[in-house]
């Protein structure tokens, strides 16, 4: 079994190089590369070497020395929802498809097993010693620090080897319940010495996996199991990207689908159907929904630090952005799949899509809450009125736009438009001139009288 398993790592190890060097030979010049890294090199001795830039680097490892010596147990606790987060994807051991195969020959499964989780603790071993020597050559910090580090990674990478396997096989909820506790665990060693607390936490890691080993296997998915790791092994980003072919995983059943109201009769009504295909058309473009959504979050609890009026003007280019997606979003369903094709009721699509938009919008909250907690003042009530009515006005202007090109008979009035674009200026400069906020309650008045009358 060992002398297979490494002629399938050797034979792995000698395809990935023959991809990678055909990417390289097909994307680098060799004389081009030879002159750039020269450059970088240049560049690099220049920064380093000139001014006290060396002295700031040993300054920030001091710190960071003194931070890891004083919080010595809260890593201890902390670390291993590094290992939680990363099994939500795949289960820890690299066990992909050959290897379960390796189990139909007369292989002990358990022995395979614990041949993937060795190589998982010797490439740990290694990573950690190349970045502990690393720090020990071109850091100020001490060396029984550092030895101390990489003996604790590497003993919680051997413990959480189990959790993780274990972890990756339980539901969406289980897995957030356990993220939850271990992040609960972490805010009470502020508060509780974190001496006892790390004691404790490595304890009952240590009785549960003697009290799971026992029972590895059972419970296993292992279509579920060899899919996330045969992605993870040869989904080579650099290689995709240069042959433009994206490695996908095997089709899975989405978590949804294995929820029980998944399951239960279909209601056969507009408003229902209607949010079944926007459930669908979102869950296919989340990954493009969370980029954009992520990044204006960044930036809102980047600006609410740095000024005041840069921070509203954020809030009112979030609303833009936003905004412009989710019609982006209403325009491309239009024109998709089975919706191109038949009929529908546009305003009653319209409004299904505003109870999908309403949602991941209320996390634009948790920056103006911050704002407020800094600028407690009685203005940041109309203020707050002004954000929610300016987005729920310039959307369905938005909306209605894009309905008014498939129906005619809708009329909108383009002073409305201008109004609203209005209500953002008066939001960028309201903590400069918080009269202006009550021009806008009185805007935020009239436009449904108007719009009402058309």
């Amino acid at each position: 079994m060992i002398k297979t398993h490494l002629f399938l790592m050797k034979n792995r190890a000698r395809k990935k190089w023959k991809l990678n060097k055909q990417v390289f030979h097909l994307t680098f010049d060799f004389t081009t590369l030879i002159y750039s890294l020269f450059i970088i090199g240049y560049m690099f001795i220049a920064i380093f070497l000139d001014g006290n830039m060396l002295k700031q680097i040993d300054e920030l490892f001091i710190g960071v020395e003194a931070f890891s010596k004083d919080r010595f147990w809260f890593i201890v606790t902390a670390f291993p929802v590094f290992h939680l987060l990363r099994a939500y994807q795949q289960p820890g051991v690299l066990f992909t498809t050959a290897e379960y195969l390796l189990t139909s020959l007369p292989n002990p499964r358990a022995y395979v097993w614990l041949a993937v989780a060795i190589k998982r603790w010797i490439r740990a071993l290694i990573i950690y010693l190349i970045a502990g020597t690393s720090l020990y050559l071109f850091s100020p910090t001490s060396f029984p620090l550092i030895v101390t580090y990489v003996c604790l990674m590497l003993f919680l990478n051997v413990l959480m080897t189990i959790p993780e396997w274990k972890f990756f096989q339980l539901h969406i909820w289980g897995k957030m319940g356990i993220t939850l506790f271990f992040i609960i665990l972490n805010i009470l060693s502020f508060i509780i010495p974190s001496f006892w607390i790390g004691i404790s936490f490595l304890t009952l890691l240590i009785i549960y996996n003697i009290r799971t080993a026992p029972k590895l296997f059972k419970g296993i998915d292992w279509n579920k199991v060899t899919a996330a790791c045969d992605f993870k092994l040869w989904n080579m980003v650099i290689v995709s990207h240069a042959s433009k072919v994206k490695f996908k995983k095997e089709r899975q059943y989405s978590v949804w689908q294995r929820l029980s109201f998944w399951k239960k009769p279909f209601p056969y009504e507009k408003k229902a159907v209607y949010h079944r295909l926007w459930h669908l058309y979102i869950e296919k473009n989340i990954s493009f929904v969370l980029q954009i959504v992520g990044a204006l979050l960044l930036m809102l609890f980047v600006f609410v630090f740095i000024k005041d009026t840069l921070f509203l003007f954020a809030i009112a280019l979030t609303i833009h952005i936003y905004t412009n997606l989710i019609v982006s979003m209403f325009r491309d369903r239009l024109v998709t799949d089975i919706v191109e094709a038949l009929p529908w009721d546009l305003n009653v699509f319209k409004q299904t899509l505003l109870k999908w938009s309403v949602i991941p919008s209320l996390i634009f909250i948790f920056p103006y809450a911050i704002f407020a907690y800094y600028h407690l003042s009685f203005w940041l009530l109309p203020q707050f009125i002004i954000i929610m009515f300016t987005f729920r006005f310039l959307i369905k202007m938005k909306l209605e736009k894009v309905i008014q090109a498939f129906d005619d008979t809708q009329k909108l009035r383009e002073w409305v438009e201008f109004l609203v674009y209005g209500l953002l200026l008066i939001l960028i400069f309201s903590n400069m001139y918080p009269l202006l906020l009550i021009l806008g309650c009185f805007i935020i008045g009239v436009i449904p009288f108007f719009q009402g009358r058309r």
